[in-house]
């Protein structure tokens, strides 16, 4: 819904002009109109396991009402071993995500007994300062609905699906990524359109099309260019949501999905990656980052895995990855894009979200960390959050936005377990202290968070993080306005003496 709308007029010719034009001036006028789009944002360290057939994503993805985009980023979806750091890119994961993603998310509501779409828990108070207090207290909890709906000690879920589809993608040659940008083309809206991957299924299409776009194709590298079908055509007016964009580099994995309504109006998709990892360049570790505009603003959407480790002075080099990807990541201009905004650099960007593995741990003993957890003691916790206080002590993330937090510690769990590692029931499993390793982030103006959740999937050792948006988008209206009355009332004037311009005159 429209918030507010700007007419700005050209601005007015000399008489000279106006009299050439005489009766046929037209005045070209511009209206800005600005319309809330939701913004549907996640992250999952998925623990390197590739998502079985059974695997049931509902609960994650759907929400009342439905996003407008989804904004899906995922950590370790390979295990981050030496074959899959310095060998051949393993996609297959990805695709398997990708299936799962678009079968859940073009499924019609309440379908499979879901019985419709949730509303995620609302956060108290969403938008808050990084100074703001956060209140944990018994008091608040009674109050909020995620506990009561949600228990994180008892909890389980339903694994069902109806199926999966596979289809064969190319081996990449290229596999290391340092500061990797990716042109989805060079026009002003340049990614596909009715892309067929070979050997994929008719309703396993990657929907992207655009009118007067270049083909990309969502897989890094893989470029191809096919003519439109008829079936393509049928599969993508049933489908209501279609993918954008989607990039992986070893473990991470990062997708933009959209209702096809808006599809048209994504325009300069265009993709960064950032290498962090092994010899500090490797992408067992790094960020990708997704460029693109809607209508006339733009957003980037930037997926991290940082540096892991719960020694003291670790949380330094999970600081330092987060300047590096902010001071490497690059988007070439798009060529020919007029007056449409072709940001460079993150923080160029209208709408920023930043989601990720971030690693930052909690500065307290396994013990002390998990009386506080079991107390539901969010805010003493909170203030030995180690991004928290890096934050004020001005080191990383300056000026940036996250919710307050109202759920427990997201990592690190046991096997398919709501107990966190390390309670003494398997001697040999690692002990971690519990930490808010899975951050959703902002910058700017012009997104306001709704919600700020976790889910309760036991798939991984991490729980995925979700938060909804409500941004501002800005939507140009030009319009011609009839000058020709104004004009001749203008030019009979020029024609009068002085004295006589503005008495007894007419105009019909």
């Amino acid at each position: 819904m429209a918030k507010k709308s700007r007419t700005d007029g050209s601005s007015s010719k000399q008489s000279a002009e106006r009299s050439r034009r005489g009766k046929n001036n037209f005045d070209i006028a511009c209206l800005t109109e600005v319309q809330d789009y939701r913004i549907f944002a996640a992250t999952w360290n998925v623990g390197g396991k590739s998502p079985p057939r059974g695997l049931n994503l509902d609960e994650w993805l759907h929400t009342s009402p439905p996003a407008d985009i989804y904004v899906l980023g995922f950590q370790e979806i390979v295990p981050l071993n030496a074959g899959n750091v310095l060998g051949t890119e393993d996609n297959l994961p990805a695709k398997k995500w990708v299936s799962l993603i678009r079968q859940t998310l073009n499924k019609n509501p309440g379908a499979n007994g879901c019985g419709g779409y949730h509303t995620p828990s609302p956060v108290l108070d969403p938008v808050v300062e990084l100074d703001a207090d956060f209140e944990g207290s018994a008091r608040r909890q009674k109050n909020f609905p995620f506990f009561h709906r949600r228990s994180f000690h008892n909890l389980s879920r339903s694994l069902r699906m109806d199926g999966d589809y596979m289809f064969p993608q190319p081996r990449l040659d290229r596999r290391f990524s340092v500061c990797d940008p990716v042109n989805l083309g060079g026009r002003p809206s340049d990614f596909d359109g009715n892309l067929q991957c070979p050997g994929l299924p008719d309703e396993e299409n990657i929907c992207m099309e655009v009118s007067d776009a270049a083909q990309f194709s969502p897989f890094p590298h893989s470029y191809t260019a096919s003519a439109p079908s008829e079936q393509n055509d049928e599969q993508s007016s049933s489908a209501r949501y279609c993918l954008v964009a989607s990039k992986q580099m070893v473990g991470i994995f990062l997708t933009v999905w959209v209702r096809n309504e808006i599809r048209d109006d994504v325009r300069n998709l265009k993709v960064s990656c950032v290498g962090r990892g092994l010899m500090g360049y490797l992408g067992n570790k790094g960020s990708i980052s997704i460029s693109m505009s809607l209508h006339q603003t733009s957003f980037c959407f930037i997926c991290c895995h940082l540096t892991s480790g719960e020694k003291e002075g670790d949380e330094l080099h999970r600081n330092s990855d987060v300047l590096e990807i902010l001071k490497k990541t690059r988007f070439p201009r798009v060529r020919g894009a007029g007056d449409i905004k072709s940001p460079e650099t993150i923080l160029e960007h209208d709408r920023i979200i930043w989601l990720g593995d971030l690693n930052y741990r909690i500065a307290l003993s396994y013990c002390s960390a998990k009386a506080l957890v079991e107390m539901h003691n969010w805010k003493q916790l909170l203030e030995k959050d180690q991004l928290r206080m890096q934050q004020r002590y001005g080191r990383v993330f300056q000026g940036w936005k996250e919710g307050r937090i109202y759920f427990p510690p997201t990592y690190k769990y046991s096997f398919n377990s709501d107990r966190y590692a390390g309670e003494g029931m398997h001697p040999k499993e690692k002990r971690r202290t519990p930490a808010w390793c899975d951050r959703i982030l902002w910058y700017g103006n012009g997104l306001n968070q709704l919600s700020y959740v976790r889910g309760e999937s036991r798939f991984s050792d991490h729980r995925p993080v979700y938060s909804i948006f409500l941004a501002e988008v800005d939507i140009v209206h030009q319009r011609r306005r009839n000058m020709g009355y104004f004009s001749s009332r203008i030019e009979v004037e020029e024609l009068l003496p002085h004295s006589q311009r503005y008495r007894e005159i007419k105009f019909y």
